[in-house]
């Protein structure tokens, strides 16, 4: 361990294998160097950060391993809190999960990992550090470098090179050296390890031969000066270097040997001017791969404080990828290679994976080489860490080790993100660059940005080289390094509940999903067995320690159970798991046995195991003592059920079947006797033998018997059924054989132990007729019970079962007339060719049995199972046609059987004795009334049947009424088109039916009319039809029923009046009086304009009912308000309610003092009870006193505030002041009552002027819009009118310089006189002006214009639309201004001379022109200010600025 590991070996056997469709890798466009430095640097990451829990693996203390000086650390609060968000393409969490699939399963725990690193300090190396910074004045250490060998920078220039067993080979540079360079802030080992660069702090940087140690090259001038050396590296090429200065900028360097003189060429690659690079790495390509396409490219990978880019060096520079990195620029980046196997298509490549990272966000992108020009970026994942990076290493291809700002060292999984272990970095005090990158050896002359990042940097402290990370400390140097597999587990056991835990690792190891294995075969045989054979040398040292060291000494004999517990199912987990049962059978059962508490614990821990399935076997000796355990405490059914899950072929059959007889294990005895002997009959025929006996003493059956019985039941029926009993399937061939056995064991005559015939049906018959006959009617419906040999079978088992139970005696009526329902439903269901033969004798015994009288305890179990087998066979035909059908129907009659009863009516077409079997059917009543309407509608039913069903009909309407008057008034008018007056003359003698029938005539209820399931078949007959109901305009029976109403129903006479659109008046008062419907009778009143006397009525009830409220209060118990009270006060608020509403509709139709007789006194009535209450003060009516007041207040205060709506203010308030009730003068019982009144009017008042205020606005803003839009100018797209092309400045020749000019909303521009004189239209559109909001001419064009139209060129077409266009808005113009300009109180503006007009989308302005007369030199500065006046015009969006620039005429754009 105090040595690294320099032999490279096969190299390919570590990298890991990716298949870039697991990940959907995106291929990356390669951008071009120019897009790259000119990025805008403000762009950032769209990352989103996915914060999840982290959670560690269990870590131990730093003084749980010796080998370790440092502790795992966890984070704390405070830093999680200071997490950033990010944003990412694909972006998942580090979490201590195993893998993807733990955030699935949530409750499960994280994977333990154990000690994944090695970590140790490099001794020898450390001291030599020490001793040199002694003796030579060396200083402290400042870069490390690694290869073969390890370089190691100082302070003071000096360059310490150690061989790989840590031994001192050189000492390059000296004290002089660094006085005059500056500390070594850079190291770099070329691929062969025979050459050092070594850059220093103020620029200079020095090539070594290693071997010799000689000085070969001292480069001076590879950047410009004033700049520290950041990083130096060689390439695959030993000519070839790249160096990063503090500017920021790279160079590359070129060493050439002519004539055997050294030189060296410096070429910049990067200028820091575009951003400054921080970090640079080569991608190395191994030598064992020598035809990898990349080798000779030499990409190179650079990270700036904005984005990370990856340039190639040969044969030509070029940017092959670029990415953006995150905003927050006080985090470095971070870059390094990897090469990894992937897999696409069944090929295997071996492909570079770039990492970079910046803050907490991790990139993976997978190189790609296409061909010699195509090199691609595919991105494989992003992850986002809980902690900020400062370092970053590849451990091997799966594994990655982060280094975070609080120096703790994190090692993840690269494929799952899955964090394997966390270590604080204590004592190793790491080596920062912070004055390289300030420069303070130069001046300090950097950016800001670069020396703030230099704080956290430490490029050179942190180096990785063939799996093996150093860390350089300022006294020492430390490696660490993922351990060996066993090493992981042995270290493991050191830690607390360690064999638990190195157990659970080494599970980890042998199920393969151990991250970041080192050490084991790839071969998964191979690899098993060797970790199986340490499980077990674990598990046996942990189970010694149990036992002996780890159990508790003094501890209670629940603690011992508890603490044994815990061990034995690790012991049993592992060992079923890498299928050693021999071992934990063995000599962990004997190590187990030697104490009584442990041994007990043992055996009652393999039973849910076995339960499980999970423990299929286990030794004789272990299943001996676990049977007298459970023997011993009474638990045998355990045992038993024990014994079938395990397999008894390993087991004592003896042993274990005395066992089971000895102790009734009647379930395992079945169970082996068919596993292990495939014997089905002979437990069998034991058995019944056992259940014999026991049924032969004439007593009732004991528990066990029974129980006996019963299994032996389901055993028949799941051998019938080809189930393996108690649980688990057959295969076919087995079924078979099954089946045959027991079938042959029913249907043998003579059993040797057994003296009557058939002995096992006839004792599984006797033990429950109704159970076994089941079993057998399940059997039928297996395939070997179908067809004609299945028939036969059929037919041989009911002629035993006759044979048994009616010529045997033994059996009592009760079974055998349980086998006639059998027999009944088998022969009904077999038809055709697989009828069973049964004589007709038997058949009338059978009908005889079904139909005969049961006792009351029978009758709601027994009934309709008998009616059912009585209706198969009815259907089967097998009953019912012979001569002496009467008989039979008295006999179903006689039964109840009202379902065969209909079957064999409906034989002999007797539809009106079916509708009767369903008013006697308690269960069928309302199917009566689909009977009918599918019986009266089916055409197969002639005339005089159906007036047979008509007549039953007529004279069963009461009964029908009783079921469902709704239904039956629908049946009456719809189906039966009787007299609505026979109806009623036959219930004459009982109103409350007669009541019930009309109601359902006036008041249907659709959804009893019908059956949702049916409605769809026959037609929705039932459904009440649309308008209004035919019924409610005969006056005589809206008479009849509105006083059946009254009568039965009167809290619905109101409703029902207000349904009626036709009614008398004066028979409905007289009615609604007769019965003192008072409500009804006001509204009626109230509807024949009679509102005083409606008042008068419900102001009395309404007065009645407070009077009453008010007495019930007083009568109450104090402390105790009754229902009765309640209900009171509900109706007295609901009269209230009545009369208020009917005073406000009145109030519209009378005058002022017509209103205050309507709404005083019923002010008064809410009052004076509050007056009784204040006058007289020896009321007390305790809680219900407070009740009351706020009742009483309540309703005042909503009569008065329903007043206020309709009478004037001074009114009601001058009736409240006189009340007698505030004459005493204090005015604080109706303070809230008139500050409500005095809120109300407050509230219409704000109310009205909002309103006012939102239309006023609106108004305003309607028409700003309009002006604004007006006023807005537009500018010609052409100087030349587009009509004749002429120019429109003003100054041409003819008529053209004086006329107007037109711009369209298009920018066309046009002399207005070429669109006034349109030869396309017609003079007479041009005289004749349309209206304002017409089209003029459209409609009005004769046929030879259209002809012309349809002759012209598409631009011809163009100039004469726009022309007709312009004329007709013009004149609409002329017209809406009229209506626009009185509007405003203006008057019409007329276009002024000199002006031209301008359209924009339906408006039009006038700008002034140059006018003719001007002489012709003048006329060009006239053009050029004509022109500066059109832009200005077209650039302003308000009112024109310039003077001369005047609104003529405007029309608001709305109007076209």
């Amino acid at each position: 361990m105090d040595k690294l590991e320099t032999s490279n070996g096969n190299i390919l056997e570590d990298l890991e294998e990716l298949d870039p469709t697991e990940f959907d890798i995106p291929d990356v466009e390669e951008p071009s160097l120019e897009s790259i430095l000119k990025e805008a640097e403000s762009e950032t990451e769209d990352n989103v950060s996915l914060l999840d829990n982290i959670t560690n693996g269990f870590s131990p203390t730093s003084t749980g391993t010796p080998e370790k000086n440092i502790s795992n650390g966890y984070l704390k609060k405070s830093e999680m809190a200071s997490l950033s968000v990010l944003k990412s393409l694909e972006t998942t969490s580090i979490k201590s999960g195993d893998s993807q699939a733990s955030s699935v399963k949530k409750k499960d725990a994280p994977q333990f990992h154990g000690p994944v690193l090695a970590f140790y300090r490099m001794q020898a190396l450390s001291n030599h550090i020490m001793s040199s910074a002694d003796r030579i004045n060396a200083g402290k250490p400042t870069s490390l470098a690694v290869s073969q060998l390890i370089a190691i920078g100082t302070a003071h220039g000096i360059a310490l090179v150690f061989d790989n067993d840590q031994k001192l080979v050189h000492v390059l540079g000296s004290v002089s050296v660094g006085s005059k360079y500056g500390s070594v802030t850079a190291l770099a080992f070329n691929m062969d390890s025979d050459r050092l660069l070594v850059g220093y702090a103020r620029g200079q940087i020095l090539m070594y031969d290693v071997k010799s140690g000689k000085l070969l090259r001292t480069i001076t001038d590879a950047h410009p000066p004033g700049s520290s050396v950041l990083h130096v590296k060689f390439t695959d090429d030993p000519t070839l270097a790249v160096c990063n200065d503090s500017g920021g900028s790279v160079f590359e360097l070129n060493f050439r040997r002519v004539m055997g003189v050294r030189s060296c060429e410096s070429r910049c690659l990067f200028s820091g001017s575009r951003g400054e690079v921080c970090t640079i790495e080569p991608l190395h390509i191994l030598k064992t791969i020598a035809d990898h396409p990349l080798r000779d490219r030499h990409l190179l990978a650079m990270g700036t404080l904005t984005k990370v880019l990856v340039v190639s060096l040969r044969p030509q520079i070029k940017v092959l990828f670029s990415h953006q990195l995150n905003r927050n620029m006080t985090n470095i980046p971070l870059i390094s290679w990897r090469l990894s196997v992937f897999v696409e298509s069944n090929t295997r490549s071996i492909d570079p994976v770039l990492l970079f990272a910046r803050g907490d966000v991790i990139y993976f992108f997978q190189v790609k080489n296409e061909n010699w020009d195509n090199i691609l970026f595919s991105h494989i994942r992003t992850m986002n860490t809980t902690y900020t990076l400062i370092n970053v290493a590849w451990l091997n291809t799966k594994t990655i080790l982060c280094l975070d700002s609080t120096e703790r060292l994190h090692v993840v999984d690269e494929a799952t993100q899955a964090e394997l272990e966390t270590i604080l970095l204590e004592n190793v005090n790491l080596v920062y660059s912070s004055a390289t990158f300030k420069s303070i050896a130069t001046g300090g002359n950097v950016s800001k940005a670069l020396a703030a990042i230099g704080e956290q940097t430490c490029y050179h402290s942190m180096i990785s080289y063939n799996g093996t990370v150093l860390l350089l400390g300022d006294l020492c140097v430390y490696a660490t390094k993922v351990r060996q597999w066993n090493d992981r587990i042995r270290t493991s056991l050191g830690w607390p509940n360690g064999h638990q835990r190195a157990l659970e690792l080494a599970l980890t190891f042998y199920n393969g999903t151990a991250k970041s294995v080192l050490g084991l075969p790839v071969d998964q045989e191979k690899r098993r067995q060797l970790v199986s054979e340490m499980i077990l040398d674990i598990l046996i040292e942990y189970v010694d320690l149990s036992m002996t060291k780890l159990c508790p000494d003094n501890g209670k004999l629940e603690v011992l159970i508890a603490f044994f517990k815990d061990v034995v199912p690790v012991c049993v987990d592992h060992c079923l798991h890498i299928n050693r049962i021999d071992v934990l059978c063995d000599r962990i059962y004997e190590r187990f046995k030697a104490d009584c508490i442990a041994h007990t614990v043992f055996l009652e821990c393999l039973e849910p195991y076995i339960l499980d399935d999970r423990l299929k076997t286990i030794s004789p000796i272990v299943m001996q003592d676990f049977v007298k355990h459970y023997e011993a405490k009474n638990m045998l059914s355990n045992v038993e059920a024990c014994l079938l899950h395990l397999d008894v072929a390993s087991l004592d059959l003896h042993q274990v079947l005395s066992l089971c007889w000895s102790h009734g294990l009647y379930d395992a005895i079945l169970s082996i006797n068919n596993r292990v002997m495939s014997d089905y009959v002979g437990p069998l025929v034991e058995m019944i033998s056992m259940l014999t006996s026991a049924m032969a003493i004439g007593k009732q059956l004991s528990d066990n018997m029974t129980k006996l019985g019963s299994k032996l039941l389901v055993y028949v029926s799941s051998c019938f059924a080809g189930v393996q009993y108690p649980s688990g399937m057959l295969d076919p061939e087995s079924s078979m054989a099954v089946k045959k056995q027991i079938y042959g064991c029913l249907t043998t005559p003579k059993l040797n132990v057994f003296t009557e015939e058939y002995p096992v049906l006839a004792i599984l018959l006797k033990f429950s007729t109704q159970e076994m006959l089941n079993v057998l009617s399940l059997s039928f419906s297996e395939p070997e019970f179908q067809g004609q040999k299945g028939c036969g079978r059929v037919q041989q088992l009911v002629d035993i079962l006759l044979r048994i139970m009616v010529e045997t005696p033994g059996f009592t009526p009760d079974q055998i007339g349980t086998l006639f329902v059998f027999l009944a439903r088998q022969v009904a269901r077999r038809q055709d060719d697989q009828q069973l033969r049964v004589n007709r004798m038997l058949i009338q015994q059978i009908v005889e049995y079904l139909t005969s009288p049961l006792s009351s305890q029978e009758e709601s179990s027994k009934h309709e199972e008998r009616q059912q087998a009585l209706v198969e066979l009815l259907q089967s035909e097998v009953i019912g046609n012979e001569e002496d059908s009467v008989h039979l129907m008295k006999l179903v009659e006689r039964a109840g059987f009202y379902h065969a009863l209909r079957l064999l009516y409906d034989r002999n077409r007797r539809f009106d004795l079916i509708f009767e079997t369903y008013l006697k059917d308690p269960a069928k009543k309302e199917h009566a009334f689909r009977y009918i309407r599918d019986t009266l509608q089916d055409k197969t039913v002639d005339e005089g049947e159906k007036d047979l069903l008509v007549e039953k009909v007529s004279q069963n309407i009461k009964e029908l009424i009783k079921i469902d008057s709704d239904q039956t008034a629908n049946l009456v008018t719809t189906v039966l088109h009787g007299s609505l007056q026979t109806v009623a003359a036959k219930l004459k003698d009982q109103p409350q039916m007669l009541y019930f029938f009309l109601k359902g005539l006036f008041n249907p209820s659709t959804s009893h009319f019908h059956d949702a399931d049916n409605a769809s078949l026959n037609g929705d007959l039932s459904i009440e039809p649309e308008g209004p109901n035919p019924y409610t305009s005969d006056p005589e029976m809206v008479q009849v029923y509105l006083s059946l109403m009254c009568q039965f129903d009167r809290n619905k006479v109101l409703q029902f009046l207000k349904s009626l659109e036709s009614n008398r008046p004066s028979n409905s008062i007289e009615i609604v009086r007769r019965y003192h419907v008072d409500e009804a009778t006001a509204y009626l009143l109230e509807e024949n304009d009679d509102c005083s006397a409606a008042f008068m009525i419900l102001h009395k009830v309404a007065k009645d009912k407070l009077q009453k409220f008010v007495e019930r209060c007083e009568n109450d118990i104090e402390n105790s308000v009754s229902l009765d009270t309640e209900k009171l006060m509900a109706e007295s608020k609901s009269i209230f309610e009545s009369v208020i509403g009917l005073c406000q509709r009145s109030s519209s139709k009378l005058s002022e003092e017509q209103m205050e007789k309507l709404w005083f006194p019923l002010l008064d009535t809410v009052v004076s009870p509050r007056r009784e209450i204040t006058s007289d003060s020896t009321i007390t009516l305790g809680n219900s006193n407070s009740e009351l007041e706020k009742i009483l207040k309540e309703l005042a205060q909503h009569v008065l505030t329903s007043m206020m709506s309709h009478m004037s203010l001074p009114a009601l308030l001058q009736k409240i002041i006189q009340d007698p009730a505030y004459d005493t003068g204090n005015f604080g019982e109706i303070k809230e009552i008139l500050l409500g009144m005095l809120e109300t009017y407050q509230y219409e008042k704000t109310l009205l002027d909002t309103t006012l205020n939102l239309l006023s606005r609106d108004r305003h803003e309607s028409l700003s819009s309009l002006k604004k839009f007006v006023v807005h100018g537009i500018a010609p797209r052409s100087q030349y009118c587009a009509a004749c092309r002429e120019s429109i400045l003003g100054f041409g020749t003819g008529d053209k310089g004086d006329s107007n000019i037109v711009i369209f909303g298009s920018g066309t521009v046009y002399h207005e006189s070429c669109l006034k004189f349109d030869p396309a239209i017609s003079p007479v559109v041009q005289n004749q002006p349309p209206s304002p909001y017409e089209s003029p001419g459209r409609s009005r064009r004769s046929s030879n214009q259209t002809s012309l139209m349809n002759a012209m060129k598409p631009q011809e077409k163009r100039v004469v639309k726009e022309r007709r266009n312009y004329v007709d808005r013009k004149r609409q113009i002329n017209n809406v201004s009229k209506i626009f300009l009185s509007a405003k109180g203006g008057k019409e503006s007329s276009q002024t001379q000199g002006q031209r007009i301008f359209r924009r989308e339906g408006s039009l302005f006038a700008v002034p022109v140059p006018q003719n007369s001007r002489n012709d030199s003048s006329k060009v500065d006239d053009a050029k200010t004509y022109s500066s006046k059109i832009r200005t015009l077209s650039l302003k969006s308000g009112e024109l600025q310039p003077q001369d620039f005047k609104l003529s005429v405007a029309a608001p754009a709305r109007f076209f």
